[in-house]
Order: structure tokens, then sequence, then C-alpha cells
């Protein structure tokens, strides 16, 4: 290592594709290298080695993934050989205010063209979400589709009760949001009174924990849960199901139900009970009406 004088810099990282797969990216540098690509092309360029924190290990897969930075992200950083310049570091993003479409011919430009968006031009880098902005952002897809579902309230009628909306209301600087490439967003909401924790998937699922406790899960797909072993549900409150399809129910052991009030079922088809031993109806009156009326 050359001690004589520590070498910084700022770049811009022109190609991310490590065939070491160790996070390592390649940076145009300023007052290092030239935006002239037909001089400096992005290959000829070293690859940077990454900086994680003291939380992540970086060792045998242990701590977080060094990645993050895309193609177009400006950074800084140092040359741990010094003056010579051929081994370079970076440690660090820098968040600015884009103007300008990426200019894929010029260095100092994401070689792809992708960075910055062009519909969050002249804008902050900072996400949306953290400065409290919600148009064209999941907050407004999520408020325009809420679910409705019907559930029974005794005698065959029903009521409808409606998802509850999200209570986003962020305030800039209380609201820390992460968010991928292609749209997973995950919010930790410290905004006075209306503090959340939500995990979004580009798809429409998310999970949302809101200021009073409560949480809404929203899954668009299919879900499937496993329970090695034994599951414990207690609801102090009322359960509420609502099914457009059919429901299936199989028990390997004996089932037990015990109701302390009353059992209201009605079928607008036919109710059929098989049992392979014997059946019993016990009450304190027992009617069946109908006509006709088999109990052979």
């Amino acid at each position: 290592m050359n001690n004589e004088k520590f070498c910084w810099f700022q770049g811009v990282i022109e190609d991310r594709d490590d065939p070491l797969q160790m996070g390592r990216v390649k940076i145009r540098c300023l007052g290092y290298h030239t935006e002239n690509k037909q001089d400096l092309p992005t290959g000829d360029l070293p690859w940077a080695t990454p900086i994680t924190p003291i939380t992540s290990a970086s060792v045998t897969g242990i701590g977080d993934t060094p990645l993050g930075p895309v193609t177009g992200t400006w950074v800084v950083g140092f040359f741990r050989d010094g003056v010579d310049a051929q081994q370079p570091v970076y440690f660090g993003t820098i968040a600015s205010m884009p103007t300008s479409e990426a200019n894929t011919q010029e260095g100092f430009n994401d070689p792809s063209g992708t960075y910055p968006l062009q519909d969050l031009l002249n804008e902050p880098d900072t996400n949306r979400l953290a400065r409290g902005e919600v148009e064209n952002t999941i907050v407004e897809s999520k408020r325009e589709n809420l679910d409705e579902m019907s559930v029974p309230s005794g005698g065959g009628s029903k009521e409808t009760f409606t998802e509850p909306e999200t209570p986003y209301n962020a305030q800039y600087p209380t609201n820390k949001v992460f968010q991928s490439e292609t749209g997973h967003i995950r919010e930790v909401d410290d905004t006075p009174g209306s503090e959340r924790l939500h995990t979004y998937h580009r798809a429409g699922t998310f999970e949302e924990i809101h200021p009073d406790g409560s949480r809404v899960n929203k899954i668009v797909g299919d879900n499937y849960s496993v329970v090695v072993r034994d599951n414990n549900i207690h609801i102090q409150g009322t359960v509420n199901i609502d099914i457009d399809g059919d429901s299936n129910i199989s028990v390997g052991g004996n089932a037990n139900i015990v109701v302390d009030q009353n059992i209201d079922m009605n079928a607008k088809g036919n109710i059929d009970i098989v049992a392979d031993g014997q059946l019993y109806l016990k009450g304190a009156n027992v009617k069946v009406s109908g006509s006709p009326i088999d109990l052979n």
C-alpha cells in the first residue's frame, strides 16, 4: 500500500456485472478518467471493491450481500494503492436531483440509459414515499383497490365489510424506505401518530401494520402455509370469513366444536351428513320440518 498520500474519488458506476460476483463495480472517477468512451471504454475501467458496514461480516456469505447501487449511481471511495489509482474501493452512494436523461455515448452516465428514470427527473433521489408524496406510488394503487367482503349476520342475511385503507401519512424525514429496482418496498415509518411497518411485493401482495397495531395482510396470488407442529390461535373478537369459492377441511383425528350460544346454518342447496358409525341428535326439543321427510 502507498502510505504517502490518501487519494479519494467521486465517480459514476458504469458496470456492475462482476464475473466474480463479489459486489465489485466499474467506476469512472472524476479527475482520473476521461468522459470520452472512445479513449477509455467502460470495459477498461478497473474493478472497484465494496466496503460494507461493521454490522455485516462479509465472510463466507454472512451478513448483507454487497449489492445495491445500479449503473448510473454516483459513489464515493478511495484508491487503496494511493496515487497509482488502480485499486479503487467504494463505500458510499451520493444522492442528487437528476435533471436530464443519461447520455449513453459519454462517460459518467448509465451505459444502458435506464437511470435516472425519466418520470422522476427534477426530483430528489430520495424515495417519494419518504418525502410524503403519494402521486404515482403504491399508496394510490392500494387506496383504489380496496377489497370488500360479505359475512353472514344470521337468518341467511349478510353484511359487508371493506378492507381498511392504508393510514399512510408519512412526513419527511421520519419514514425510512427501501425500494428495489423492480418495485419491492419496505417502510419503517416513525411519523408521529402515523407509525407503520409495511412490506410490499411489486405484484401487489403486502403486509401493513397500522399505528394502532392492526394488521392488513393482502395476498394477490395463492397462499400456502405449513405448520409442522401445533398451531394455536386465540381471537378475542369476532372472526369473519368470506370465501368466494369452495371450502374443504380434512381432519385426520377428532374434531371438537363447542359453541356457548346458538348456531345458525343456512344453505341454499342441500346439506348432507354421513356417519359411518352412529349419528346422535340430542336436544330439549328436536324438530325436523320439510316435505318429504325420510328418516330411514
